[in-house]
């Protein structure tokens, strides 16, 4: 199947997520330097659920609020317009993923793959880009979301990569994607995103972020996007599954190649990122793949690619 028929196919099959009015006013409303507060204020409390989410986003210990916060206008406040704007697209992006119903996909393993691509594109970002750290952290939430729509536009086409979503399937699902169906899964997601009228830039990061360095964006900021978010989807597939430490860190130095980032930086993202997930997980209210092994490996891939940075310094 092509491109061109494959993106068609996609189109007609009413399987792109529609952004909720609330959803695309608040985008509007934030882009605005001088976004009044009573007005997005009333916008939200449209929509309890969002409330709901903005104030508990408010009270998490990863802000260390000392004491309840309990008005929208607080919350907006403390955490920034840009902040609950991300939160509002996160919320009804997992709205959105629930509606879609795919059985072809473990979504929990969906889940704990996007979250922890999204916390440690935040963190990339902020040490290479702190100006996009906001829009990395949404592109690597939403990188994935192809898969989801590709899984459920064309079933019967998509289900043999589809069953290779999953831990221990490696990478080659996604070579496997492009040859059966003529697209990438970031190239769908790039397709609902423009659908959604979110920034051009966010749009080519999340289109080539599985690319190869000749074919990523010309925009210095998009290219950079694309391998921060290509880069901790690969960390993010060795952190949910179980494999020998020795080719987790192949994977993880070759992704921090890609970044252009040193390890230290990934060894010191590695502390509390299980606590990151969770917590992350909890407020946008979704189910991550439990991994009892996750602490274990954190702990010996952290002190193999420190030994390993250590080793090449002396």
């Amino acid at each position: 199947m092509m491109q061109s028929e494959t993106l068609e196919s996609i189109k007609r099959s009413a399987s792109i997520p529609s952004m909720p009015l609330v959803a695309t006013r608040c985008y509007e409303m934030t882009q605005d330097t001088n976004c009044d507060y009573n007005k997005l204020v009333e916008l939200l409390s449209t929509d309890p659920g969002i409330a709901a989410s903005v104030l508990r986003l408010a009270n998490s210990p990863l802000f260390g609020v000392t004491r309840q916060v309990s008005s929208l206008k607080h919350a907006i406040a403390l955490l920034g317009v840009t902040r609950i704007r991300d939160l509002v697209l996160a919320r009804y992006l997992v709205q959105k993923t629930e509606e879609l119903k795919c059985d072809l996909v473990d979504i929990s393993y969906y889940w704990r793959i996007s979250v922890t691509t999204a916390i440690l594109a935040s963190k990339f970002s902020n040490a290479l880009l702190p100006a996009r750290r906001d829009e990395a952290f949404m592109i690597g939430l939403l990188a994935d979301l192809g898969v989801l729509v590709l899984a459920q536009a064309l079933p019967e086409q998509y289900k043999p990569i589809a069953s290779r979503y999953q831990p221990h399937s490696g990478d080659a699902w996604m070579q496997g994607e492009y040859n059966l169906m003529g697209v990438t899964h970031g190239e769908v997601t790039a397709l609902v995103l423009e659908q959604w009228n979110l920034p051009e830039i966010m749009c080519e990061a999340v289109r080539h972020h599985h690319a190869s360095p000749a074919d990523l964006p010309e925009n210095a900021d998009a290219n950079l996007l694309a391998r921060i978010v290509g880069g901790t989807s690969a960390i993010a597939r060795v952190m949910s599954q179980t494999m020998p430490v020795e080719e987790a860190v192949t994977i993880c130095r070759a992704a921090m190649d890609r970044v252009e980032l040193d390890v230290k930086v990934l060894v010191k993202a590695l502390d509390g990122l299980e606590e990151d997930i969770e917590q992350m997980a909890e407020l946008i209210q979704v189910d991550v793949l439990n991994s009892r092994v996750f602490a274990v490996l954190v702990k010996q891939l952290a002190e193999n690619l420190q030994n390993a940075s250590v080793a090449a310094s002396s």
